[in-house]
């Protein structure tokens, strides 16, 4: 049965960093751009409305607008949430196509076409499927919590905490073994449910490893990082290179984001060089959960069945 190493596969993600870290900031940026427009959107829009809805004499008229700025500001927010799922379906396959198909690497491998259209159906159809599934476990394991109740304690807790912890190893186990769906659709160009879910037979245990050993690696990169930043913020304000005194929540009558509009305002070149460091983090974090999966599938495809990576586009 062929198998793929899970050190080939962390290696890649390391090996795309170290090749094209250029590559890495602008996958980053593109993800955090939806994120950084809903913040500067949030800020004003809810400050307006909080004063509003904190006026002692308000009317009837000033309630009204006070739920129409809400209504605006979910409107908003829920188009920039669109604009970032579509935006991680561009990503995800820029980062797979790097990986499946390196002679398509130019302009950092983002294109929209035929690869992304199969990634977001593909993806769609997993998360409905995930979400069904969860959905039966929770049905079957309240039915075994009911049916178990009168077992008493602690028989019933134990069997409870039983049933929660077999449903998530379920759960993460089922989501390795689809996990090279979406990596067998970028190499055979095609909607791979098949192919994905032939070349992941087998390999439930090693992918379910490897989940867990990014998920450990990932959590060691934020924690750095965040600790980093905690640091660089904190010397910052007791250097007075940031003036937080512009932000006083509690002297606000009745706005209290115009604080923080005052420190944007008034610091913006530090959140703009603080925005660039951001980015290049999220797009090393994507980078190490992404590209091993793919390299996962190219190994398991080019020890069986021959791999079409160089093969030209189907044309209907």
């Amino acid at each position: 049965m062929a198998r793929f190493s899970i050190g080939t596969a962390i290696n890649d993600a390391f090996g795309v960093i170290a090749r094209r870290p250029l590559s890495v900031f602008v996958w980053g940026l593109i993800l955090i751009a939806p994120s950084a427009a809903t913040f500067g959107v949030m800020l004003p829009m809810m400050g307006d409305m909080f004063g509003a809805m904190a006026a002692e004499t308000a009317d009837d008229g000033m309630r009204d607008a006070a739920f129409a700025q809400m209504m605006q500001f979910q409107a908003v927010t829920g188009l920039l949430n669109i604009v970032q799922m579509l935006l991680m379906v561009v990503v995800y396959t820029a980062i797979m196509r790097t990986v499946l198909r390196p002679r398509e690497s130019s302009f950092f491998s983002l294109r929209i076409g035929m690869d992304e259209l199969r990634v977001a159906v593909v993806g769609l159809a997993l998360i409905v499927g995930l979400y069904a599934a969860m959905m039966v476990m929770v049905l079957v394991g309240g039915a075994v919590g009911f049916a178990t109740w009168g077992a008493g304690s602690p028989a019933n807790w134990l069997i409870i905490v039983g049933v929660v912890v077999i449903c998530l190893l379920a759960t993460f186990l089922g989501i390795a073994r689809v996990s090279l769906i979406l990596p067998a659709s970028v190499l055979y160009r095609t909607f791979a449910f098949a192919e994905g879910w032939r070349l992941g037979r087998g390999q439930t245990g090693p992918l379910f490893g490897m989940m867990l050993l990014l998920v450990l690696l990932l959590i060691v990169v934020e924690a750095v990082v965040i600790g980093l930043g905690l640091a660089i913020a904190a010397a910052a304000g007791l250097s007075k290179g940031v003036d937080w005194s512009a932000f006083h929540p509690d002297s606000v009558d009745a706005n209290p984001f115009a604080g923080l509009d005052a420190v944007f305002a008034a610091h913006w070149p530090w959140f703009a060089v603080g925005a660039v460091v951001v980015a290049m983090v999220y797009g090393l974090l994507v980078t190490l959960h992404v590209v091993p999966y793919a390299s996962a599938c190219r190994q398991l495809a080019e020890s069986g069945t021959p791999s079409p990576v160089d093969e030209p586009a189907s044309v209907a």
